[in-house]
């Protein structure tokens, strides 16, 4: 995280977590985040355990098994104190160390006081479908939630993200900022969510495809073409700004 916060430069950035099962781990993450400048704490819910997922076992494709993706444990000194050898000296060790902590199935509400004692800005939480998880977040003191699926990666054939949205907009009203997740590939998608009432998007794979395809420039290009479709879409569809879009430019009516 310390290698992102130094080439974003003055840049926002924002910390996600995955709440380890060891809590002195998490406190290190989060001190950590705090003191590379990261403004706001993300935090995954939907992903207490990872799902069933045909396409990665087909590739037999988890790179955590290989170290790679693990850069920010095996350099934590919390998680270092949890080894009987230094990383270097035996990656097995600091593998199986890392999957046994990775996910933590037992966490519940209550253990958000731990997030709101260890970290001064705002807190999203991520994975909300429905509104009384909404409301719940909002009563726990949370700053925001994001709605989302987990792209449909987590349970096969859960509620669409969209569907969600409005519900959970309704829910909690003013009480907390509601951002959207999963499916946003056009600019038309993201002119949808804020229809439905998101304040934002989060744009996942469309950025990863332009990185494979063409490294920086291609993430470039992806933004700079969703933006461009949004702004035709507004102007299409009549308005000046996002701040005006509604449900209505949603609905046909009907002469």
């Amino acid at each position: 995280m310390e290698q992102v916060a130094e080439a974003m430069g003055d840049a926002e950035r924002w910390f996600q977590l995955y709440w380890p099962k060891d809590p002195e781990v998490a406190r290190s993450f989060l001190n950590r985040a705090k003191a590379a400048g990261f403004t706001a704490l993300v935090v995954t819910l939907d992903t207490p355990m990872l799902a069933w997922r045909p396409r990665d076992l087909d590739q037999a494709y988890l790179p955590f098994l290989h170290g790679v993706g693990t850069a920010n444990y095996f350099s934590d000194p919390a998680f270092q104190a949890g080894l009987a050898k230094p990383v270097v000296e035996d990656p097995n060790a600091a593998v199986m160390h890392f999957v046994g902590m990775f996910s933590d199935p037992a966490k519940t509400w209550p253990d958000l006081a731990f997030l709101r004692e260890n970290w001064d800005g705002p807190i999203v939480l991520k994975g909300i479908l429905h509104p009384d998880d909404a409301r719940a977040a909002a009563d726990a003191g949370m700053d925001g939630v994001v709605v989302s699926n987990h792209g449909g990666r987590q349970v096969a054939g859960s509620l669409g993200a969209a569907d969600a949205l409005p519900r959970v907009v309704e829910a909690v009203g003013d009480r907390l900022t509601v951002l959207f997740d999963s499916g946003i590939r056009t600019g038309d998608d993201i002119f949808k969510a804020l229809a439905l009432g998101a304040r934002a998007v989060l744009v996942g794979r469309p950025y990863a495809y332009g990185l494979g395809l063409d490294g920086q420039a291609g993430v470039e290009h992806v933004i700079r073409c969703l933006l461009a479709e949004l702004d035709l879409t507004l102007a299409l569809s009549g308005h000046a700004t996002p701040a005006t879009i509604g449900p209505a430019d949603l609905i046909e009516e009907s002469a």
